[in-house]
């Protein structure tokens, strides 16, 4: 790769792209975080119908374990159509530890599934850390999900991975 103007070109054979750049102020790596979501209880559920479709309004309460740990409660819209396909989009606030460091993270997140047995419905989607307060503030982060929803309870279970960091 050739780097530079074109009066001096530099050549680069090398590149290291998780190397903070040099600024006036200290910037942060990524991190790799992983874990799970595990919703614990319903606290409010709203049902509605769009045509075919079924709408849920949600809000429940539970724990996130791994890289982020915690406590959380999510507020979540779910469309359900015909076909058992669905869209959820949602937001998420956890009361959080992150490497020995506490305060509040706020996520927001979607995805997409569809029902696999009568009981059983999957999902996959991602889910964007928008920041956080205290100790946590500046974290941000796109993480990964996927996870399955005990279609009996409502309750969902999924894992979360991908890269987090401080913004300066």
């Amino acid at each position: 790769m050739i780097m530079g103007c074109e009066r001096d070109p530099v050549r680069v054979e090398r590149a290291n792209v998780m190397r903070p750049a040099a600024t006036g102020s200290a910037a942060s790596l990524k991190t790799t975080a992983s874990g799970s979501f595990t919703q614990t209880a319903i606290t409010s559920l709203d049902v509605s119908t769009a045509g075919e479709n079924t709408i849920l309004k949600q809000t429940s309460v539970g724990t996130l374990s791994g890289t982020l740990s915690g406590q959380f409660n999510d507020k979540l819209r779910v469309v359900i159509h015909p076909n058992g396909k669905f869209n959820a989009h949602g937001t998420f606030t956890c009361v959080c530890t992150v490497d020995g460091k506490q305060g509040v993270l706020e996520f927001v997140g979607g995805d997409t599934g569809e029902l696999v047995s009568p009981t059983l419905a999957v999902f996959a989607g991602r889910v964007v850390i928008n920041g956080g307060t205290g100790a946590l503030s500046g974290l941000r982060g796109v993480l990964q999900i996927e996870g399955s929803v005990n279609v009996t309870t409502g309750l969902a279970t999924y894992t979360y991975a991908g890269d987090i960091h401080f913004e300066p």
